[in-house]
């Protein structure tokens, strides 16, 4: 009965790392980049730009996980004199990026430090890139940026899969429309 006792810890523990294990292959990547020339607070409403490099159904999936996602900021899908352009591409082969080291969007708009600085990072990002743009529509600049790399791994082929990759992309731009009281749009949703 002791011996017992005292394997059940080990067993808890190989069965703690072969779940670690499994699920180690399936990471993704996941920052973003911002202009600190940018006022976040005067955007409500965006469109989109067409996918690029469509191949299969993929786009029409992320397309409808990045309008989720701005939805849910409050951000209005319209056509008529948008404050935004949404753009994403999705890139199958290796890629090489420049990002930055910045703090976080929330903290940068909060404050408007003028003190922060770009601190450049070269980036090899694995096979199976997507990269969500934010455009000013007036501008036509980027101003803000999310990527997700290796976003292919231990696909299950599945939308949950891709939905989770955008959400995770877009936990990075935790802001909101101009206008938008994401209190009040909770209190509707629970009535």
């Amino acid at each position: 009965m002791l011996m017992l006792k005292s394997i059940k810890p080990y067993a808890a523990l190989l069965v703690i790392l072969m779940l670690a294990g499994c699920s180690g292959g399936r990471k993704v990547f996941v920052e973003h980049d911002y202009s600190y020339e940018t006022n976040f607070k005067d955007y409500s409403s965006y469109t989109f730009l067409e996918c690029e490099r469509d191949t299969n159904n993929l786009c029409t999936e992320i397309y409808e996980a990045i309008r989720r996602q701005m939805q849910v900021r409050g951000y209005k899908l319209t056509a008529e004199k948008p404050t935004l352009l949404v753009n994403y591409g999705i890139f199958y082969d290796n890629l090489r990026y420049q990002g930055y080291m910045q703090p976080v969007i929330k903290n940068w708009v909060d404050t408007e430090n003028d003190g922060f600085r770009y601190e450049p990072i070269k980036y090899a990002l694995d096979k199976g890139t997507l990269i969500v743009s934010l455009i000013d529509a007036e501008s036509d600049q980027v101003v803000w940026r999310g990527y997700a790399s290796g976003i292919f791994k231990g696909v299950d082929n599945s939308n949950n899969h891709y939905r989770s990759v955008v959400r995770r992309i877009f936990d990075q731009y935790p802001l909101f429309a101009k206008g938008y009281d994401p209190r009040r749009y909770s209190e509707a949703v629970g009535r």
